[in-house]
């Protein structure tokens, strides 16, 4: 909470830092709910089992791509972290979860769901506001997409029927006739 001072002294507002959002993101859901001993254990598996090297655990590297021969893998209960001296790879629970599971870099709260799913966790519904947003949003949405697909929809025209009907129908009138019949039965096939 923020506390705004309104211009009369010894008056005071208490409001919500980010009003209509959510005071959780999922991200900090997952990072708040699941250490990352807890996910490097699970991942590490009994054949790369981490092993307690001072106040640190150690392991070899769960991560794809990296074949370790010898433990480079550190996880840092203290500050909830892990590092990697073999790969270079390090950070939070959620990107590890995002490097282990190949989630793309973009798709972070797609991980730290599934991170929250996997470690049996309520993944935090969106507010009302951004179902608002979404509605309000919406007819923009349709009216890209209805855009695209006109636009989809006279280029197939445009490389597929046309160059039929110029190379069978020779007579002008005739072929102009053609393309308005084949356009009004495509239009309708598409749509």
């Amino acid at each position: 909470m923020r506390v705004y001072t309104n211009q009369e002294p010894g008056r005071t507002i208490e409001r919500p830092e980010r009003r209509g959002v959510s005071r959780r993101t999922v991200i900090e859901e997952a990072k708040a709910k699941v250490s990352t001993i807890d996910l490097a254990d699970r991942l590490c598996g009994p054949a790369g089992s981490l092993r307690r090297s001072g106040e640190n655990w150690t392991g070899r590297c769960p991560l794809p791509d990296h074949e370790d021969r010898t433990p480079s893998f550190y996880v840092y209960e203290e500050s909830n972290s892990f590092f990697c001296f073999g790969c270079l790879e390090g950070g939070d629970v959620v990107k590890l979860a995002r490097h282990a599971w190949g989630f793309e870099k973009a798709d972070v709260a797609m991980a730290a769901a599934q991170l929250l799913h996997e470690f049996g966790h309520e993944v935090p519904l969106r507010p009302a506001a951004w179902f608002r947003r979404q509605e309000r949003q919406r007819p923009t949405r349709d009216a890209i997409e209805q855009t695209q697909k006109n636009v989809f929809c006279r280029r197939l025209f445009q490389h597929t029927v046309l160059p039929l009907i110029d190379a069978a129908i020779e007579d002008e009138g005739e072929r102009t006739r053609e393309i308005e019949r084949a356009w009004r039965e495509f239009r309708g096939l598409v749509s």
